[in-house]
């Protein structure tokens, strides 16, 4: 029972080129491969599937910690400084939380996981 990076990652190629991001695909690859697996070991079950557009809006804000996009450095979050959120992310209890990627993604979630692992 694991995720199908393979087939994930073509989907990643094709949001990827409709996206502006300031990561290499490498990258950004890298980030949702951390965090497929540490879904897998948390929950013994694979992540739930994500639409391209969802993927697509990961991609444009994945660099950025304040959810938009920026034009400057400020805000702006190295691609390997995700394992440690993510690991962080895993780590933390929330209420009624599924740890969906989307949720990660969604208001400030990595910006407090940023604040308590690497500030």
């Amino acid at each position: 029972m694991y995720f199908n990076f393979p087939l994930f990652s073509s989907l990643v190629e094709r949001a990827y080129k409709k996206a502006t991001c300031l990561y290499s695909l490498e990258d950004v690859l890298s980030v949702f491969r951390h965090y497929f697996k540490k879904h897998e070991d948390a929950f013994k079950k694979v992540h739930p599937n994500i639409r391209l557009e969802q993927i697509e809006s990961i991609i444009k804000i994945m660099p950025y910690l304040d959810r938009g996009e920026r034009s400057s450095a400020e805000g702006v979050i190295e691609p390997e400084d995700y394992a440690a959120l993510i690991d962080k992310h895993f780590k933390t209890r929330y209420r009624g939380c599924d740890y969906n990627i989307n949720h990660f993604f969604s208001g400030d979630i990595r910006l407090m996981r940023y604040y308590e692992v690497l500030y």
